[in-house]
């Protein structure tokens, strides 16, 4: 459905990095919980710490962003 999700082609080199409900970053601190949203530029996820059990937001910029948000 154009307009409310990202297209699934945009999932490739230089697009939205594949992201799944229970997928884990930074050795496994960070466990992702849903999804939240997405933009032209980024996806966001909610993502529980495992080392404080807070929970944060992980935003996961495209490729060609990735070095101007960091």
């Amino acid at each position: 459905m154009k307009g409310y999700e990202e297209d699934l082609e945009d999932y490739c080199q230089g697009g939205y990095h594949p992201v799944h409900i229970g997928d884990t970053f930074s050795d496994g601190r960070y466990t992702i919980v849903r999804k939240l949203g997405w933009g032209h530029f980024s996806t966001v996820w909610l993502a529980k710490d495992a080392k404080y059990t807070f929970f944060f937001l992980l935003f996961l910029f495209l490729t060609p962003f990735a070095s101007f948000y960091s």
